[in-house]
């Protein structure tokens, strides 16, 4: 082979690399923008359930029963660390 065909065949192989490193770098970006419809923003998932001043208690103790139930349904999907 001549220098001209070895050169067009690197040329070649090099843009074909750089075509699928590109490819890998906007799925990366899709997987970090896409948002899933059904999961919670993180800041929303660990929110502490308090009671406002002018909440009653027993309004109060509803609303903590039903977050509860969320949380416990969604236990599954979500990575709870316990810290001491």
């Amino acid at each position: 082979m001549n220098f001209i065909t070895k050169t067009t065949l690197l040329v070649m192989t090099f843009s074909v690399f750089l075509a699928l490193f590109q490819l890998l770098l906007k799925t990366e970006n899709l997987k970090q923008n896409s948002v899933n419809p059904k999961t919670k923003p993180k800041n929303e998932i660990f929110q502490a359930i308090l009671r406002e001043k002018e909440e009653s208690i027993p309004n109060f103790v509803s609303r903590f029963k039903i977050k509860s139930f969320e949380l416990w349904e969604n236990s599954d999907k979500l990575k709870m660390e316990i810290k001491y």
